[in-house]
């Protein structure tokens, strides 16, 4: 095998810029505890009426995880261009899928079946129990539909074409001002997602994902067969080092259709402090939540930094250090990060419940 670490990173000017070391730490562990819990979405079983919006997004979940294909694509945001390409192939039954970066420093991800492997620039590789790959685009093609519709209006908006595909375009509008909007470009054929821009409140494009090519396989390739054979780092288990009934905060807000994925108390990895963890979704964006200490030692970065549609919020409140991260308004996270209050005494919540 030959597509780990292909560059030696040493050798290559990485974007170290400000938003990525100060968020380092914090966009790590989110991607450690996002990813390794597997959100469960159902598919549902009812008939839809071909051609209608339904239909659409139900064949763009069915065809992403059981056809054979190359995708071939750019992630664009604040003048930056990232082209990727994405493998996908079915083999005895277990799906495969391989996810590169084709520019700057080799940063690659293997899906085997429930695990993802990750093969990033000055991390030693890893391998996590999740069948999700990171990222608005994979988040959207495993959606839970029934449960989108909440949070999410979807309505046809005319036929277009992407990388010479004929493509047809849905609306997902969000239903309030507390997520992103989206819009989908689907492969009229197979409903594989050809282009999907990530849109702010007043409409403004954030961040856009295009195809540039897409081939289809009659059967899985022969790297898809590769990857199949090949000998993958060992799952990491990650254990909490106390459950959250011990935390001393808790989110007196969250944005409607947003729900609590996960909370719990654990040390982080590169420093070793420990932090009060929150972790919430709607479906589509994932918010993750930290409560620290605030020791005055660390470098204060912005207040809000943003990465494409990524924005990261960290304020000062009461001796704790503050942060969320998440695909979501700045204006939302600042409103979850000042939400955070100390949780009630028992004492407390048996005199409330009480009365």
């Amino acid at each position: 095998m030959h597509f780990y670490r292909i560059t030696d990173c040493n050798n290559v000017c990485c974007n170290n810029n400000s938003f990525i070391s100060a968020t380092l730490t914090k966009l790590l562990v989110s991607v450690l505890f996002f990813l390794s819990f597997q959100i469960n979405a159902t598919t549902s079983e009812n008939q839809v009426e071909p051609q209608s919006t339904d239909y659409f997004l139900k064949q763009m979940r069915q065809s992403y995880s059981t056809l054979n294909y190359d995708l071939s694509y750019i992630q664009v945001y604040e003048g930056i261009i990232e082209p990727k390409r994405l493998s996908h192939g079915v083999l005895d039954g277990v799906e495969i899928s391989y996810l590169s970066y084709l520019n700057g420093p080799p940063t690659e991800y293997v899906q085997r079946g429930k695990n993802v492997s990750f093969f990033e620039p000055d991390i030693e590789p890893y391998t996590l129990a999740t069948k999700l790959l990171q990222g608005t685009v994979f988040q959207i093609v495993n959606q839970d539909l029934t449960r989108l519709q909440k949070s999410y209006d979807f309505v046809q908006a005319g036929k277009s074409r992407v990388a010479g595909r004929p493509a047809q375009v849905i609306r997902m509008s969000p239903k309030d001002a507390d997520r992103y909007g989206y819009l989908l470009w689907l492969d009229r054929h197979t409903s594989l997602p050809l282009r999907i821009d990530t849109l702010d409140q007043h409409g403004q494009l954030v961040e856009q994902m295009m195809a540039i090519s897409l081939r289809l396989y009659n059967e899985a390739t022969p790297w898809i067969a590769e990857l199949a054979a090949v000998e993958l780092p060992a799952v990491v288990k990650i254990n909490p080092s106390a459950s959250h009934d011990d935390s001393q905060w808790r989110l007196d807000w969250v944005p409607k259709g947003f729900e609590l994925v996960s909370s719990d108390r654990h040390s982080l990895p590169l420093t070793g402090d420990t932090v009060d963890y929150f972790m919430l979704s709607d479906g589509v964006s994932v918010i993750s939540v930290y409560v620290e200490p605030d020791t005055g030692n660390q470098n204060t970065p912005e207040p809000v930094a943003r990465k494409g549609a990524t924005n990261l919020i960290t304020i000062n409140q009461k001796g704790k250090r503050i942060t969320v991260v998440g695909d979501i308004p700045a204006e939302t996270g600042l409103r979850i990060a000042r939400a955070i209050a100390p949780e009630l005494s028992p004492q407390t919540k048996g005199n409330l419940n009480g009365h």
